[in-house]
This record gives structure tokens, C-alpha cells and sequence, in this order.
């Protein structure tokens, strides 16, 4: 039976990369996110050594980040596709001709370089003992039951917090409709 890893890290690192890439105006029909509250201070940086990338490497094998960064890769080809449909007014065969022929080729080159830099994210972010620790977690029943099950509960969660944006978002436009057309919006 096939093994389903944790699509947390890829979510945190699509929304990361969706929100500060090139091809952040191919999510334009998702309501902008409301204000962040002010994040509590980062914790210090743990210093990436040798050893801590070798059990930061050991645990995101053990989670799949390697395999999410290959499905964030391919999120982002589709994202690719839809601005060169946009871009250049091509219908979608040679919009995903073009990705496909162009521009995946330097993602692809370059992947393993995304795998190391998560794993240098992980390394500064927990010490050795951390990481040592998670992976010794992972290990046991719960943990491999969370590998099994954060998947479709990150996804649930995912799909009520967009339901509930959407939802809010509608009855925002409805209640301003008129300040917002003033302002030359048209819904």
C-alpha cells in the first residue's frame, strides 16, 4: 500500500513562493488574504553543520519533501502555463508545449537545489537533538500514523479555510458593493 507524506511543508512552501513569485497573478480569483496578525519573533537560527544536514536530510527523506518539492514543481508548471496562456494569448496545447520545451528543463536541472535548501531551512530550524528527536518520533506508530493521515487533514483543512474565506469574502463585496463601485471596482 502506498504511503501518503505530509503536504505541509509543500503548502508552506507553495504559499511562500505563490505569493512572492513571477506567477502570483495566476491565483487572481482567490480573495486576498486578510492581514497578518504581527508573527512572534523567529527563533534563533541553530548553525547548519554537517551532521545537522545529515538528519535534517534523514528526516525530510522520511517525510517526502524531496517527493513535495517534484509536486510543487509541477504546481508551479501549471501555474507557468496558465501566465503564458495569458502572457502571449496561446491557447493551452502550446502554452504547455512552450513550459514543457522552455522553461521546466531549468526547474528540473535544478531540483535537487530546492531539496537542499528546505533541508538547510530545517537544519537551522531545529538542533541536532530536535531533529534527532522528530525522527525517532516519526518512527513510532503515531508518527508514522501522522505521515499517513496530515496529508488528507492538511487538505481538509485547507478546503474549510478556503470555504470560509470565499464565504466571507462574497458577503464583504455584497455588504460594500456600492463604496467599492465608487472606488471603480466592477463585480
Amino acid at each position: 500500500m502506498r504511503r501518503m507524506r505530509p503536504a505541509l511543508p509543500i503548502l508552506l512552501i507553495t504559499g511562500l513562493l505563490l505569493s512572492a513569485g513571477p506567477w502570483s497573478g495566476a491565483v487572481a480569483q482567490t480573495p486576498p488574504p486578510a492581514p497578518a496578525a504581527p508573527a512572534a519573533p523567529a527563533p534563533p537560527a541553530n548553525p547548519v553543520t554537517a551532521e545537522s544536514r545529515k538528519a535534517a536530510t534523514d528526516l525530510t527523506d522520511m517525510i517526502g519533501v524531496n517527493r513535495q518539492s517534484q509536486q510543487l514543481i509541477a504546481i508551479m508548471r501549471g501555474q507557468m502555463i496558465q501566465l503564458v496562456m495569458r502572457s502571449g494569448s496561446k491557447p493551452q496545447d502550446e502554452a504547455t508545449k512552450i513550459v514543457d520545451e522552455v522553461l521546466m528543463p531549468d526547474f528540473t536541472a535544478q531540483s535537487a537545489e530546492l531539496t537542499a535548501q528546505i533541508v538547510d531551512v530545517w537544519a537551522a530550524s531545529f538542533s541536532l537533538d530536535d531533529l534527532n528527536g522528530l525522527i525517532a518520533f516519526y518512527k513510532t506508530p503515531l508518527g508514522q500514523k501522522l505521515i499517513a493521515t496530515l496529508p488528507a487533514v492538511t487538505q481538509k483543512g485547507m478546503a474549510a479555510g478556503q470555504a470560509w474565506g470565499q464565504r466571507i469574502y462574497q458577503a464583504a463585496i455584497q455588504k460594500h458593493r456600492a463604496d467599492l463601485e465608487a472606488r471603480g471596482l466592477k463585480f
